[in-house]
């Protein structure tokens, strides 16, 4: 039973893809750290309707305190949960904003008692996720490939970083082939390590 973070560009395939892998494997627990941070926000009575209105207003209207309290949130669940099932943390630190990009990580003291096993990052080509975002946006604003390409970087960056912090492997997974195919790896993956 492991704690793994993923993480990845939007239009990277990673929420989709976690979806399909607990859908084929149910003991898995899901943390959607976007999901809950929609959730934490809705019930502090500021008027957002769901997470596509969150992901287009971002910067606007998520505050450091906002995502402390969800930190907060998911290390108390994985306090609770470690040992007895997987977790798997889906989550990004890097946004794109109307400014450029915004990088709201977890602290080293967060990481450090997150403890993941393992971080996975899941990329794309910058083509394939223009072309994702401009036909599914989700709230997610449109980007140039250049700005695709420069997302995937620091993302991968802030993942390397905390595999650094953390002393484990960082995984990083092509998504741009065969969702399907993918899932059965990250089972295999998953089934290797029981």
């Amino acid at each position: 039973m492991k704690v793994i973070y993923v993480t990845g560009a939007p239009a990277a395939g990673k929420s989709s893809t976690l979806a399909r892998l607990v859908e084929a494997d149910p003991t898995l627990l899901h943390f959607e750290y976007g999901a809950e941070l929609t959730k934490h926000i809705m019930s502090d009575g500021r008027p957002v309707t769901d997470q596509q209105e969150l992901r287009a207003r971002s910067a606007g209207i998520v505050t450091p305190a906002d995502v402390e309290a969800v930190d907060a949130k998911l290390l108390r669940m994985v306090a609770q949960c470690r040992g007895n099932q997987t977790i798997l943390i889906d989550s990004h630190a890097v946004t794109k904003e109307d400014y450029g990009f915004r990088i709201t990580a977890f602290s080293q003291a967060v990481v450090q008692q997150l403890a993941p096993d393992e971080i996975w990052l899941f990329y794309t080509e910058p083509d394939i996720a223009v072309v994702r975002i401009r036909g599914d946006a989700k709230g997610r604003p449109e980007i140039a490939e250049e700005q695709a390409r420069m997302h995937t970087h620091v993302q991968a960056s802030i993942a390397a970083t905390y595999g650094v912090i953390a002393g484990v492997p960082v995984y990083l997974f092509d998504t741009h082939g065969a969702q399907a195919d993918l899932v059965e790896r990250l089972l295999r993956r998953l089934e290797n390590d029981r």
